[in-house]
């Protein structure tokens, strides 16, 4: 058939209402599956990926995007298979055999986590992420010092955005840096923001609500969350403030916030910064989780101070360290937490620094802080401290 034919042919079916549908586009079905991705919707995600791959099973992302929304929605295997299908279609990319041996890594098989990562440096054996990977497995397996290689390896990175410094000190292969990397920070709650408010074995938000109900029952209060994240610490004090400002430096997750409505004022800044530039300016400062990115805690608490109006309160959740440790502050102990880039405070230094900064501490209690990935309790230490 001729191509006046065809023309002729589709003509009549048109008259005759006959037109066959069009053909899904794998590109936009793909599209729209990373839209739903990046809003949580991971069940949505993966049919639209699926149905992508339907239309046009050769185009290596398409598997490797699945793989990536399997991971996330706990599909472990699936995932794997979507790997594998991804390296079949093009041997050397480098970040499947990278998340691959991640993969394998979390199903406990090891000898095939090892595998994979070697592939990826065979194909770029400067892959930072495949080193700051075979840092954690080899860490995880005691290989201390072959762990301190590949992490160093990840120094390369100025910005140090997958916290190998943190990491490092972890090992007791380096020093503590004060602060977890910036970079990191906005890495981890990228990713977070879009199943953070369907986590439910988070319990810092909570928790810091309620130590300020107990110690301010009264509405009216001007309010600062700073880390405010997606809005849940402002959802369990809402109904206490006169006024409620967030600040926090992830836009990912202030844009989450902002949906809920529940803000005057929504901020992106250094919380410091933002909090030395309004001297008595609120009667309550709120952290949830959001200390445990900070190792030396003075500036912060000198901000704090310096915003709070006479008899404010600070109210801030940490992981607590060890009874009898001769530091103020360290790495966390959990090789996870170590990997969200979070540190440890003693209790005496947290008492310590609040007599400094012209605090007396109201509440200073551990607590469960939430539930790791096993069920287990992680123990929190929950801070309540009065400007005095």
């Amino acid at each position: 058939m001729n191509r006046k034919q065809r023309r002729a042919q589709g003509q009549e079916q048109r008259k005759a209402g006959r037109t066959a549908p069009a053909a899904p586009d794998p590109i936009l079905l793909h599209d729209a599956a990373i839209q739903a991705y990046r809003a949580g919707r991971l069940a949505q995600a993966a049919d639209l990926i699926g149905q992508a791959i339907q239309a046009s099973a050769a185009v290596p992302e398409f598997h490797y995007n699945l793989a990536i929304v399997l991971k996330a929605a706990g599909r472990l295997k699936d995932a794997a298979a979507s790997y594998e299908r991804a390296i079949a279609l093009k041997p050397d990319h480098v970040n499947a055999h990278n998340n691959l041996g991640n993969v394998w890594k979390a199903l406990g098989q090891t000898d095939k986590a090892r595998a994979s990562f070697a592939q990826a440096l065979t194909y770029n054996p400067d892959n930072i992420d495949t080193h700051y990977s075979l840092g954690l497995l080899c860490g995880e397996l005691g290989e201390r010092d072959a762990a301190a290689r590949h992490l160093r390896r990840c120094l390369a990175d100025p910005q140090d955005s997958r916290g190998a410094g943190i990491l490092l000190a972890h090992l007791g292969m380096g020093v503590a840096p004060e602060r977890t990397p910036e970079a990191q920070v906005l890495s981890l709650y990228d990713v977070r923001s879009r199943f953070w408010d369907q986590e439910t074995s988070y319990f810092g938000p909570r928790l810091v609500a309620d130590g300020l109900r107990r110690h301010a029952p009264h509405g009216g209060a001007d309010i600062l969350d700073i880390g405010c994240g997606t809005g849940l610490v402002g959802a369990g004090v809402r109904d206490l403030a006169g006024r409620l400002d967030g600040v926090d430096i992830s836009p990912a997750m202030l844009e989450k916030a902002e949906t809920k409505t529940l803000y005057d004022g929504l901020f992106q800044a250094d919380l410091m910064s933002f909090m030395a530039g309004r001297a008595d300016s609120y009667d309550a400062v709120l952290a949830a989780a959001t200390l445990i990115h900070f190792g030396d805690l003075q500036a912060l608490f000198q901000a704090a101070a310096l915003c709070l109006r006479p008899a404010g309160l600070f109210v801030f959740t940490l992981f607590p360290h060890d009874a009898g440790a001769k530091t103020d502050y360290a790495v966390a102990a959990s090789t996870r937490l170590a990997q969200s880039g979070c540190f440890r405070h003693s209790t005496a230094y947290v008492q310590r620094l609040a007599a400094e900064t012209g605090f007396s501490v109201a509440e200073l209690e551990e607590t469960v802080h939430e539930h790791d990935q096993a069920g287990s309790p992680v123990t929190g230490l929950l801070a309540v401290l009065r400007k005095n």
